[in-house]
């Protein structure tokens, strides 16, 4: 089991006793209901690729880290970017949406993408979630929704947490290289309050030669006041800390030559790692105002901090300390979110309506230090941030005749930017100052259905994502502060005797601009217009009452607009993926799936001279559950693939390359460095065959 973390057994006594307070659990039934994941049609999807999954189909999927639940969108696959707890990557509609840029993030409705953070824009660690208190998983793909803001160019998922629990539970996890998980959950129910208590601790140290010694804690705590079956307030309380080591990215140099003696899981600075901190306190509330009529609210706040400690290019700047370098990361930040929705009719036409308003303040400070040996050394950044962004939207679904759906959405958002340049020793103020932006984005969308089966989407919309406030203000070369994202759809979704659901859209997504902050060189990095195009489709297969297939297919071309022929790929853009599976839970208890996930090659430059290799992995469960116990056994990586999650191709140098002028592949020595370099690909490697065991008593 590894090292576990300090007070393990002390944690597990205390939470089995506040279990054992929980109310009796309920019995189980005879026939349990089938994983589903539901197509609401005319009830809410205004997109074809739209998907709102729920527990039962989440429960199915062997999970073995909390990044996996956003698996269930079409298109969707999330990979581990350095080992650890860092933030993941997410690959969507043609993004390597690298930490979570271009795709907005969200836990009951409260968003975890980072603005303006000390690692990268949008930086979204989702390593915060309990998967199990997940009761469904809210996708929309495209800038198509005008309630979704910052980052949902590619999409956007709100994942929702369960508003109470059937019974309490204490979960025990344990596996190969060092795995250990401990999860209780306390049902607390008292009249018109109910809620429930989570606490997690978890460690896992890797296949890594160094091990990961990843260690996380998590708890959370959430009760509902329902005074009457109109009205509802919930409030929701948690925390998380993590701190981890890392092997960092490996140079695919070292692996691909036998004589090198490198293990894929080996490391070339084995200092990396990071620590993260994350507090979050919501108050959400509902009320029904009368027939077809309600209004919602939602206040949040959220600390957060994070350090990192990394080395990308090895000793291409320092050849004898070695270039690591520390990101931190210290923010507070407050929202809210106010919505209002009706129903009305006049004659034979139907109207919905919505409205609202979201606003978000971030008071942050963050800074990039030289820290060979994690020793601190030269500060490259340091800078305080103030952003705030106010934004509102209104929709209006006009339904004419029961075969038609018009949907007209706009929002208009506005974003203030000011940042002080911290670094003491700073001669110049080109890094401070003060600048605002708006943006307004209308969204339209046309919705057949000439049967009850069948429903065309055609759907228009414009979206953005923020650019680092860092620089946005920079004087001289400033960024386009918001960058807009124009999309466009056609697709279709069927349904064939309630027992196959079909989803296919064919798509376009074109970007004005993908400058982004580089915090890992703590400036900004020019990249042109882009345009995406491809196809996307879903399928859901219920062979039986409990037993379900599903296969999910995106195809990608991505470019860059302005760039010559032969130059013009996106590094790193996905071109193909698959993701696939069966799954059931028989009513006897057993229960069980396996799945596949597969990226196609992509390149790693815009030219293919370098080629990020594609993957195809396997993963399964098989467990069994008896009245108050559940046993299972997890797999991951079924076939021992040798594979690569993360991938980015870059310059770097090991300490005994390029010594001498002329060294084979070694390119010219850029400014203020003594020797050159070698560009490859840089990888994260995926894990072995892993097989873990997991045991859950449902308590009275």
């Amino acid at each position: 089991m590894g090292r576990a973390p300090r007070g393990f057994l002390c944690a597990a006594w205390l939470l089995w006793g506040a279990a054992a307070w929980g109310q009796p659990a309920p019995a189980p039934t005879a026939e349990p209901t089938p994983a589903e994941v539901v197509v609401r049609g005319e009830r809410g999807f205004s997109v074809a690729s739209d998907t709102e999954a729920r527990q039962r189909d989440l429960e199915l999927r062997p999970r073995s880290r909390p990044g996996d639940v956003f698996e269930v969108a079409p298109g969707l696959l999330v990979v581990q970017h350095a080992g650890g707890g860092k933030a993941n990557q997410y690959f969507l509609r043609g993004f390597d949406a690298d930490h979570g840029t271009d795709l907005a993030l969200s836990l009951d409705g409260v968003p975890f993408n980072n603005v303006s953070h000390g690692h990268g824009q949008g930086y979204a660690d989702p390593n915060f979630i309990i998967p199990e208190l997940v009761e469904r998983v809210e996708v929309h793909e495209g800038p198509y929704h005008a309630e979704d803001g910052d980052f949902a160019t590619a999409g956007a998922v709100n994942l929702r947490y369960l508003q109470r629990v059937p019974a309490s539970s204490l979960t025990l996890q344990g596996g190969m290289y060092g795995q250990g998980r401990l999860l209780g959950i306390a049902r607390t129910e008292q009249g018109t309050l109910r809620g429930y208590l989570a606490a997690e601790l978890s460690h896992n140290d890797g296949p890594f030669v160094i091990p990961l010694d990843y260690n996380r804690t998590n708890v959370v705590g959430r009760w509902t006041w329902a005074p009457s079956d109109r009205a509802e307030l919930t409030l929701t309380a948690m925390a998380y800390n993590g701190a981890w080591r890392a092997s960092g990215q490996v140079p695919s140099r070292l692996t691909d030559d036998p004589s090198s003696g490198f293990s894929r899981f080996d490391a070339v600075d084995p200092s990396e790692g990071g620590q993260s901190e994350r507090r979050a306190l919501s108050l959400e509330g509902r009320r029904a105002l009368g027939p077809g009529a309600s209004v919602e609210a939602l206040l949040y706040a959220v600390q957060y901090r994070f350090s990192l400690f990394s080395n990308f290019t090895f000793f291409a700047e320092d050849p004898e300390r070695g270039d690591m370098i520390e990101q931190t990361d210290a923010r507070t930040t407050v929202g809210l979110r106010g919505a209002w929705r009706a129903q009305h009719q006049a004659g034979a036409w139907r109207f919905r309506t919505s409205a609202g308003v979201q606003a978000r303040a971030d008071d942050i400070d963050n800074a990039l230090y030289t820290a060979p040996g994690r020793a601190r050394d030269e500060t490259r950044a340091r800078a305080t941030v103030r952003q705030s962004a106010l934004g509102v939207f209104a929709e209006e679904q006009v339904l004419p005749t029961r075969w038609l759906r018009l949907i007209a959405g706009v929002r208009a958002d506005l974003f203030n930017f000011a940042v002080e340049d911290t670094r003491a020793e700073r001669a110049m103020d080109d890094r401070s100052g003060v600048r605002s932006a708006g943006i307004v984005s209308p969204k339209a969308t046309v919705v057949l259905a000439p049967s009850r089966a069948l429903e065309l989407y055609a759907n228009f919309g414009s979206g953005f994502h923020s650019n680092d406030a860092r620089g946005v203000v920079l004087r001289g070369t400033p960024v386009t502060p918001l960058a807009r994202g124009l999309g466009y759809e056609l697709g279709l979704r069927a349904r064939v005797r309630d027992r196959l659901d079909l989803a296919i859209s064919a798509w376009g997504l074109d970007l004005q601009s993908e400058l982004v902050w580089v915090g890992d060189a703590g400036e900004t990095d020019p990249r042109g217009p882009t345009r995406r195009v491809g196809v996307t489709a879903e399928t859901r297969w219920a062979i039986t009452r409990w037993l379900r297939a599903d296969v999910d297919l995106s195809v990608v071309r991505a470019r860059y607009t302005e760039a010559p022929a032969g130059q013009d790929a996106i590094a790193l853009a996905p071109t193909l993926m698959v993701s696939a599976g069966i799954a059931g839970r028989h009513p006897s208890g057993v229960f069980g799936s396996l799945r596949l996930r597969a990226v196609g090659d992509r390149p790693a430059d815009p030219a293919w001279r370098q080629v990020a290799q594609g993957f195809a992995v396997f993963s399964a469960q098989a467990g069994y559950r008896r009245g108050w116990w559940e046993v299972a056994v997890q797999a991951e990586n079924l076939l021992d693939t040798p594979w690569r999650e993360a991938q980015f191709g870059f310059a770097s140098r090991l300490r005994s390359e390029c010594t001498t002028p002329g060294a084979p592949r070694c390119d010219a020595p850029a400014d203020g460095q003594r020797f050159g370099t070698v560009t490859d690909v840089h990888f994260t490697p995926g894990v072995p065959f892993t097989a873990s065991l997991r045991l859950t008593l449902f308590l009275s």
